[in-house]
């Protein structure tokens, strides 16, 4: 079943786990009612979307302001390519594409010296703060720790040379 076929409908959803949660950003369902395993697998993912919350004996409304202002500026013009990243993922109904993946792959291993300095934690605040969709959010942390973890990636060879300015 797709996801989109959820579109304008209630749906009751049984422990799902992070990557089910994503599939249901954006598709506008009428009602969702999510009954939880466990809440690490779906407080961001709340959090993210801002839903109005039904619990028991009370309602809670979506916030006004659902952006993250207080992230503080990264070093070495990540702040730039993370505008970037998630101004190119917005572009698409899907999300981030797999040759703008390519360019962040080539740019980690290409100027290892610009991402040491920031966490795994730092960036993925900071694709929140920027609106990016929870998938692409787990997608550039996912990069950034398997980089860390000193990982290379195979990139396509028309971006294996990429690096952002």
């Amino acid at each position: 079943m797709s996801s989109s076929a959820l579109a304008g409908h209630r749906v009751i959803y049984a422990w799902p786990d992070r990557k089910h949660l994503q599939d249901l950003w954006d598709v506008e369902a009428d009602a969702l009612v999510v009954i939880e395993w466990g809440e690490p697998e779906t407080a961001e993912w709340i959090e993210d979307a801002n839903p109005v919350r039904l619990l028991p004996g009370e309602t809670i409304a979506p916030s006004a302001d659902s952006t993250v202002t207080d992230v503080a500026p990264l070093p070495n013009g990540i702040d730039g390519i993370l505008k970037g990243i998630a101004a190119w993922a917005a572009g698409y109904s899907t999300g981030l594409k797999w040759n703008e993946e390519d360019k962040l792959k080539a740019d980690m291993m290409n100027r290892p010296d610009r991402w040491v300095d920031v966490s795994v934690e730092q960036v993925r605040a900071k694709c929140r703060a920027l609106g990016m969709r929870p998938k692409d959010v787990d997608t550039v942390a996912e990069l950034l720790q398997r980089r860390k973890d000193g990982r290379r990636f195979n990139v396509g060879s028309t971006y294996r040379n990429f690096r952002f300015n």
